[in-house]
């Protein structure tokens, strides 16, 4: 199995007035923690990309010492499908059997969860795996190769979660309730270093 990751990180992170990708957190940018979890999945045949867009260079300077390869979204204003389509492309290139999204605000995103979604996925084509947050899902999201085609279609900004629900009675899920804590804004921001503080 070739596995594609990628990390998508091309937003301009408007509700937070900083770019989210490039804040610290225990002496490492967001970016750099969650490619550093990607990096460490093992699976018979991974690698990860890593989508900019707004803040192009200075995101793509906090990866340059990690084995990934960097790719410019030029539509990233169009919002998160741009960037899908962007991996989408790179996977196919790649020939890539599947293909598996991740974003960098998700601080408690782990690689054994990323290694659990890929043992859902188990080699099928016509694989869809997201994470189960409890009152909601998303990514990390991985789709096999049968569902290529249509990612390249989306549009707007939103990412693939409208493409899994079309196929809902396929998609499996993994638990992973600590998705649901994201960086959005300042406050969020905020209430996660004072949780990780105390923890």
């Amino acid at each position: 199995m070739k596995i594609q990751l990628a990390i998508l990180a091309a937003g301009r992170s408007s509700r937070l007035g900083r770019p989210k990708q490039l804040i610290e957190w225990d002496e490492q940018t967001l970016l750099c923690r969650v490619t550093q979890t990607a990096l460490r999945v093992h699976a018979s045949e991974t690698s990860v990309c890593i989508i900019t867009g707004a803040y192009a260079e200075q995101v793509a300077a906090t990866v340059a010492d990690l084995p990934v390869t960097v790719l410019y979204n030029t539509d990233w204003s169009e919002g998160m499908a741009a960037s899908v389509r962007v991996a989408t492309a790179y996977a196919i290139e790649q020939q890539a059997d599947a293909l598996l999204f991740l974003l960098t605000d998700q601080p408690h995103l782990t690689t054994s969860v990323l290694e659990e979604i890929l043992h859902f996925y188990a080699g099928k084509a016509d694989s869809i795996v997201v994470s189960d947050y409890g009152s909601d899902w998303g990514v990390p999201m991985l789709f096999g190769s049968d569902y290529f085609a249509e990612l390249l279609t989306l549009q707007g900004d939103r990412g693939a979660k409208p493409l899994a629900k079309k196929y809902t009675t396929l998609v499996k899920k993994v638990v992973f309730p600590l998705g649901s804590v994201d960086i959005d804004t300042e406050e969020d921001w905020k209430r996660f270093a004072k949780s990780a503080f105390n923890a």
